[in-house]
């Protein structure tokens, strides 16, 4: 009985994580071929820090969102006003709290306030990224499209989560942040980075059941790199490969360019970005440009960093290794077992990211260069 008792609580617990993890219903990142990210101030108005942010969101030229609490709308609804004015979408800031009820009451107060104020609906309910499970609950209680994105400072200081379609939370009352965003929107537009609120993101909906593929496997993606040592190579809107080291899997190859690749020894592998590839089918001019430079990221990687530039030659198993062709390398088919083993891994990837003819066949091959040709033909800064 008392088994039972504890086992209730338990599966509730777990299902309410699972729910977390998933992010369903909520809007937690933008789906298309736009370079966009949205950036969320979260806190305020602030009479000191909000109008540096607005100055310098103005001097970049660009808009954002800024997730309000009540109190602050109450005390400074001129500045509530200017904000909204200016361009920028509002959203209701819920107050963090280990009580979902509390949660939800602040994000009702906040959401209503701005209401009476702005005379429209706030674009969505924000509890900042990675959200602690109670205030999770608490913003779907208070009504309204919660916001929660994956994106924010980490401890050290650094912008985490950034890739096209991500939501970064912010700071809306820290001055040093007000100090630090022109030189911070200057580096997101060098990266080629469209901020954008979150009514300019394109593809940006609540998640759904049919995510979940989608999102399983990115999280495989994250595991398998921290095991495999595989990093990003890049840090711009346009990269698409991350990169480690691996054993040639296959027989002695020789190389179009001369020399040859062994059996097991080490190389640099890289892996193509699959849910990137897939918003990109709807620009295949674009999706051309920014796998062109995501070579050449690749390249300069191989000839600049140390934890790359010793291995004689890079290489890449996937369903694009005949475009590959075009940059230089040997393609070479794989043995029948290898081949259809990818050849349906390939097609789980395909459905999961929603393909539309995931039926069609894509036949995967491995594509190989030596690093020293590979640098010269593509390393161009």
């Amino acid at each position: 009985m008392k088994r039972r008792f504890l086992a209730l609580p338990t599966l509730v617990l777990l299902a309410a994580w699972g729910w977390r993890w998933s992010g369903l219903g909520s809007l937690r990142r933008a789906r298309s071929a736009q370079a966009g990210l949205g950036l969320i101030f979260e806190g305020g108005p602030h009479p000191q820090v909000t109008p540096a942010l607005l100055a310098a969101l103005a001097g970049a030229d660009v808009q954002a969102t800024f997730a309000l609490d009540a109190p602050g709308v109450t005390r400074h609804p001129t500045l509530t006003r200017e904000i909204q004015t200016r361009g920028h979408d509002v959203a209701a800031r819920a107050p963090a709290s280990p009580w979902p009820w509390v949660v939800s009451r602040g994000g009702r107060q906040a959401a209503a306030a701005l209401r009476t104020l702005l005379g429209r609906d706030p674009v969505g309910i924000s509890v900042g990224g990675y959200p602690a499970l109670p205030g999770w609950m608490g913003a779907f209680r208070a009504g309204g499209p919660v916001v929660a994105g994956q994106g924010g400072f980490s401890a050290s200081g650094a912008l985490t989560g950034v890739r096209p379609g991500a939501l970064i939370h912010l700071s809306g009352t820290d001055p040093q942040l007000a100090d630090r965003l022109p030189g911070l929107l200057a580096d997101l537009r060098a990266r080629e980075f469209e901020v954008r609120p979150l009514r300019g993101l394109r593809g940006l909906r609540p998640e759904r059941p049919r995510d979940l593929p989608a999102t399983a496997l990115q999280e495989v993606d994250v595991w398998y790199d921290r095991l495999g040592r595989i990093r990003r190579v890049g840090n711009r809107a346009s990269s698409l490969f991350r990169a480690g080291a691996a054993p040639y899997p296959l027989a002695d190859q020789p190389l179009r360019e001369g020399g040859a690749v062994r059996r097991g020894e080490q190389l640099v592998e890289f892996h193509l970005d699959s849910a990137r590839l897939t918003e990109l089918a709807e620009r295949p001019v674009a999706g051309r440009r920014i796998v062109t430079a995501s070579v050449r990221d690749l390249a300069r990687a191989l000839r600049d960093d140390p934890a790359l530039n010793t291995y004689p030659a890079v290489f890449s198993i996937s369903i694009f290794s005949d475009v590959l062709g075009l940059y230089g390398f040997t393609v070479v088919e794989l043995p029948p077992a290898h081949r259809r083993r990818l050849t349906w891994w390939s097609r789980v990837i395909r459905r999961a990211y929603g393909v539309s003819d995931p039926s069609k066949q894509h036949v995967p091959k491995l594509a190989v260069m030596s690093r020293e040709a590979f640098v010269a033909r593509h390393a161009r800064d």
